[in-house]
């Protein structure tokens, strides 16, 4: 297992690219696709774009029709520089751009529509005060990786909206084994739980918990979510990393 708070920079790898289902009870309600797409040196520091796609099952479409590409730029140190979600769920594309400007204590929000042809319509920009470093909904999910294998209790500050807000995260350092489909062994997993005191993507609010690989890679493997409708599961079907492969979990005489 990986050594308590691993050397930065281990866990983000471009080219990476994880396949989740998404599922309520025993309805299978869509998928969520993770892609590190590139990374750049700016302002000397290294920056991480990545790429969320998330979208409703097409069999579900009388019930829910949900497509939403979340792309978000991060530091090495897993904070968020720029945020754009394209919700392409209406008949018209709308999009949402944060632009963090830490400096000012602000980011700039900028909202509109997106064109057949690709041009952009802002509709609107906003300005919201921020005290501290923010995440954005997407790279929550790295700080959570980053993180996971500590033992501490965080006050992240996440920006939802034109707000400010903050999740409550609880790693625990927890280690135990899950089994899931797509592997055919126990996976060694690092548990965390934690609440989100807003409402998010999918009408998410409330408590959360994940169980992440424990090793340098720190993959989410299963994560529960309440939504607004109750509870979801969020299972890995598929993986793209080099080098890796799920921990074998086994169990230990004492357990």
């Amino acid at each position: 297992s990986g050594p308590l708070g691993a050397k930065n920079g281990t866990m983000l790898q471009v080219g990476e690219e994880l396949l989740y289902e998404v599922s309520y009870s025993f309805f299978h309600i869509g998928t969520i696709r993770t892609h590190v797409v590139d990374k750049e040196v700016r302002n000397g520091k290294t920056v991480y774009k990545s790429v969320a796609d998330i979208d409703s099952n097409p069999s579900l479409s009388w019930l829910v029709d949900l497509h939403i590409r979340f792309y978000s730029e991060i530091d090495d140190s897993v904070f968020s520089y720029a945020w754009i979600s394209n919700d392409s769920t209406e008949k018209e594309i709308y999009f949402r751009r944060f632009k963090f400007d830490y400096s000012n204590n602000r980011a700039l929000l900028e909202k509109g529509k997106i064109f057949p042809g690709g041009d952009r319509s802002v509709e609107g920009i906003d300005t919201v005060s921020i005290t501290e470093r923010c995440q954005d909904g997407l790279s929550l999910y790295y700080y959570a990786r980053e993180n996971v294998l500590q033992k501490k209790q965080v006050r992240v500050a996440t920006l939802i909206e034109k707000k400010q807000e903050y999740t409550f995260i609880n790693f625990m350092n927890k280690i135990s084994g899950i089994e899931i489909d797509a592997v055919n062994h126990p996976i060694e997993v690092v548990e965390f739980d934690g609440k989100a005191e807003y409402v998010g993507v999918f009408g998410l609010t409330g408590g959360f918990r994940g169980w992440f690989s424990n090793d340098d890679a720190r993959i989410p493997i299963v994560a529960r979510m309440n939504v607004i409708l109750g509870s979801i599961k969020i299972e890995l079907v598929k993986w793209t990393r080099t080098g890796w492969q799920p921990p074998l979990y086994v169990e230990k005489a004492d357990e």
